[in-house]
């Protein structure tokens, strides 16, 4: 919750910054989600070696609310430095894009490779060796991205209105620091010695780790290229306020916790369930647009309910989202414990592979983002994304 808290704020802040170009977005979103998988790359495998998994985590979500904190005053720092250079107008379309990327670090760099690591230490935490599908894991990932879809839906129709960005931020980073100490506290009184697991038929993964890897590289580029479509594709028909983009992020990650939670209630892992999984997803991402105009259609039928108010404003917005959105967000949430799951098996090593799989995932959403808003989105049909 605090995370995509963190995030709204964030890309509030450098959209007032940097403006609200693709360019300019894509540049603060390619730095965010780089940290998060190069801290799940390089935290993994400590969380494995860390007695105490748990406080391991607490620790590093009480770093992580220090480091969100100080975010304050380096954003004012970024600020005073962009306008300081002119800007696009000045420095030309590169060269602003490597100043975008170069304060975007400054600001973003340490909580999000913090935060990168947190899954990691969370799923060794309730990992066993018995649980061989790994489905606590999977619980852990769908109760996580729940906490994102609270977090996204305070923070865009809550939060900021009432408190603003400053003290938001300050909130979320309050919260954060209360879940490191209660998982500080917890991980003290649960304490058990480490023992060394015996290795046990079938306990390697089921496919070679490369190609696994790949896999997780390919579906985190097609949803955030899709997530981009989506933007674009709803804009015209909801509007393209703050509101729906956040009710559509909102929405993607409720289908992704839905789906992660799903896997866990399926508890098996083969690699025929992988190509089944891409294969409905695609399906679930071709339906929209075979919809074509039905879609408006039914968003101006459903327009009518903005005169009971702005809650039933909503509710006509999110109908139309679930329709797009929905079916492939519990497609994609359901593949990703799966592909941890065909990484190996049980609590052996389950830090390193949660952080491999995010890794792989996320810098194939990166290469996807930035696909789409730089290419793929204007040379197909889409002029002036």
């Amino acid at each position: 919750m605090s995370a995509l808290i963190y995030q709204t704020v964030w890309m509030r802040e450098f959209r007032l910054i940097f403006g609200a170009s693709t360019a300019a977005t894509a540049a603060v979103l390619a730095i965010f989600m780089g940290g998060l998988g190069a801290g799940s790359a390089l935290l993994g495998k400590r969380a494995d070696r860390h007695p105490l998994p748990l406080t391991f985590y607490g620790n590093l979500e009480l770093l992580i609310a220090a480091a969100a904190a100080a975010s304050i005053p380096l954003l004012w720092l970024a600020r005073s430095t962009y306008f300081a250079t002119g800007g696009s107008a000045d420095l030309g379309g590169f060269l602003a894009s490597v100043v975008r990327l170069v304060l975007a670090a400054l600001v973003l760099a340490v909580p999000t490779l913090l935060m990168g690591g947190t899954l990691p230490a969370a799923a060794r935490s309730v990992s066993s060796s018995g649980d061989t599908a790994r489905r606590n894991l999977a619980v852990l990932y769908g109760v996580n991205t729940l906490g994102a879809v609270t977090g996204t839906l305070l923070s865009t129709f809550l939060m900021l209105e009432l408190f603003g960005n400053r003290q938001t931020l300050l909130l979320a980073a309050a919260l954060n620091a209360l879940a490191g100490l209660a998982a500080r506290t917890l991980g003290r009184r649960l304490a058990e010695p480490e023992t060394v697991e015996a290795p046990s038929e079938g306990a390697g993964p089921a496919l070679p780790r490369p190609v696994v890897l790949v896999a997780a590289a390919v579906a985190g580029f097609g949803f955030l290229l899709m997530e981009l479509v989506w933007y674009r594709m709803l804009g015209p028909i909801l509007g393209g306020t703050t509101f729906t983009f956040g009710l559509i992020l909102a929405i993607a990650l409720l289908g992704i916790g839905i789906g992660g939670a799903a896997y866990a209630a399926w508890n098996r892992a083969s690699a025929s369930l992988l190509v089944w999984t891409a294969a409905l997803e695609a399906l679930a991402i071709i339906v929209p647009f075979a919809l074509g105009d039905r879609l408006a259609t039914l968003a101006l039928l459903l327009r009518p309910l903005g005169i009971a108010g702005f809650s039933a404003h909503v509710l006509s917005w999110a109908i139309v989202t679930m329709v797009v959105v929905f079916p492939a967000a519990v497609i994609s949430g359901f593949q990703f414990p799966l592909l941890i799951a065909l990484l190996g098996r049980g609590r052996k090593d389950v830090g390193r592979d949660v952080g491999l799989a995010y890794a792989a995932n996320t810098f194939g959403a990166i290469a996807g983002s930035l696909a789409g808003g730089f290419g793929l989105l204007p040379l197909l049909s889409a002029p002036g994304a």
